[in-house]
């Protein structure tokens, strides 16, 4: 008997239906459930004080969860409310008015990133995407043939949501780096289907999200990567818990000392959306 069969009673759905669409939204594990009615009940007795008693480190404590999954060290994963969010600050980074400044995207990445990267050119982005020759793979030696010296990001998705194609990381990586540019993965499709290590990869920047694979409900994390010394990459697009306690409670901004944070930290906002980040507790 195959041991992974085990693990079916620990999701409602299966005991009424084949469920074969979690590449667009996870079965709910049996024990979301209590973990919602723990946050409902938490606000309902604790008020405020849940800020200061758990919710406050919700995304990054969460995150550490995301990143045991990938590769990713402590505190270099936090969660955001979706992708779309997450290329934002990521490109917030990034000065896109010089002469590097090309943004490489593979055409079987995701929709909503390329809008985001579109709404670049306006800040002076140049976004040049490879196309796939049959909409269904994208050999990796079309990527690197676009990847030069003016390029500053390269955008790829590790699997593609169209046609689980798995592309080559390890070597988008290495051209990218030997030209002085860094690379966003988005790890939407592969975390938790396919063996996946940030930072054996040495990826910069990676996104991905807790819906789809991971089981754990609307939610998003952003794996923020030290493959090379990253104090440079500040965004300029970054929320309330992406400021010291002082700062949140006198409502002053510090710039001074929100340098001081720990990198991961800066790419922190406040997550409204809860369930993905109450859901991802769950897992043993």
């Amino acid at each position: 008997m195959d041991s992974l069969l085990a693990w079916r009673k620990e999701f409602p759905i299966l005991d009424r239906t084949t469920y074969m669409i979690s590449h667009s939204l996870g079965a709910m594990p049996r024990r979301a459930a209590g973990r919602l009615r723990e946050f409902s009940d938490t606000w309902a007795s604790r008020g405020i004080r849940a800020w200061e008693e758990g919710w406050w480190e919700m995304p990054i404590t969460v995150g550490n969860l995301v990143g045991s999954i990938i590769g990713a060290g402590e505190g270099e994963v936090v969660m955001q409310q979706n992708v779309s969010i997450c290329q934002s600050i990521v490109t917030s980074c990034f000065d896109w008015s010089g002469r590097r400044n090309k943004l490489v995207t593979d055409g079987l990445n995701f929709p909503s990133n390329d809008y985001v990267y579109h709404g670049l050119a306006r800040v002076g982005a140049r976004v040049e995407s490879v196309p796939s020759p049959d909409s269904l793979t994208l050999p990796v030696e079309l990527l690197l043939k676009a990847i030069d010296d003016e390029t500053q990001l390269v955008s790829v998705s590790h699997v593609a949501f169209r046609s689980s194609y798995l592309q080559d990381l390890a070597a988008i990586v290495e051209r990218a780096h030997a030209v002085g540019a860094m690379v966003i993965a988005d790890l939407y499709q592969s975390a938790g289907t396919v063996p996946v290590n940030v930072r054996e990869l040495q990826l910069d920047f990676a996104t991905g999200g807790s819906v789809k694979w991971l089981c754990g409900g609307p939610g998003s994390g952003v794996p923020v990567r030290a493959a090379r010394p990253l104090e440079q990459a500040e965004p300029y697009c970054y929320g309330m818990d992406g400021a010291p306690r002082a700062v949140r409670v006198r409502g002053r901004a510090d710039p001074v000392r929100w340098r001081r944070l720990p990198l991961s930290q800066r790419y922190t906002e406040r997550s409204g959306f809860v369930f993905g980040q109450v859901g991802l507790r769950n897992h043993p």
